[in-house]
């Protein structure tokens, strides 16, 4: 189960940014154009083949139990892994973070981030019989989203402030998928 523990802080693209695409010299329009360039920014994420995040955030993955070697985080790119937590068969209340030496960590930016126990560490600890027996808590996301994903939003802000409309009509759908179908990578939810 995922859970988000704090939202992107930052859009792909600067109120500046957005209005120079749009050619607004005047600031009537500033608090409009920030909302729809986060509507953008959501629409555009989710027409990305592959579940992913785009803008930098942090969620926390939940499963049943260390059940393999090696686990692929959800939601690529994976930026950094900030703690593995579990509760232990033995403890009914808190629970115990695996030390970062008992692990690797694989952040390729392509694919589903990769945490495998370390070959010269210990097998990974019994844990309780519950669903969210192991919390994988990650970021995921962009540091500096690629191109793509910025002149995509960049079209769906100029559509919904022409249109003055939520949804970008089809054309700047069909242009929109082609542009996130280049950063996709398959289906990784």
């Amino acid at each position: 189960m995922l859970t988000k523990v704090q939202g992107r802080t930052a859009l792909p693209v600067t109120l500046a940014d957005a209005k120079s695409h749009l050619r607004v010299t005047h600031d009537d329009d500033d608090q409009l154009i920030r909302g729809y360039i986060s509507a953008a920014t959501d629409y555009c994420e989710d027409q990305i083949p592959g579940a992913r995040f785009i803008m930098s955030q942090t969620w926390d993955w939940k499963i049943h139990g260390f059940l393999h070697e090696s686990f692929e985080i959800p939601r690529p790119p994976l930026q950094s892994l900030t703690s593995v937590k579990y509760y232990a068969t033995n403890s009914s209340t808190g629970q115990t973070t695996v030390s970062s030496t008992g692990y690797i960590l694989h952040t390729p930016t392509h694919l589903p981030g990769i945490i495998e126990r370390h070959p010269n560490g210990a097998a990974w600890p019994a844990v309780a019989n519950r669903a969210d027996a192991v919390t994988f808590r990650f970021v995921a996301g962009y540091a500096d989203p690629p191109d793509q994903f910025k002149q995509a939003v960049r079209l769906v802000v100029g559509a919904m402030y022409e249109e003055r409309s939520d949804t970008p009509d089809s054309k700047i759908v069909t242009s929109v998928k082609s542009l996130l179908g280049s950063i996709g990578y398959g289906d990784y939810s």
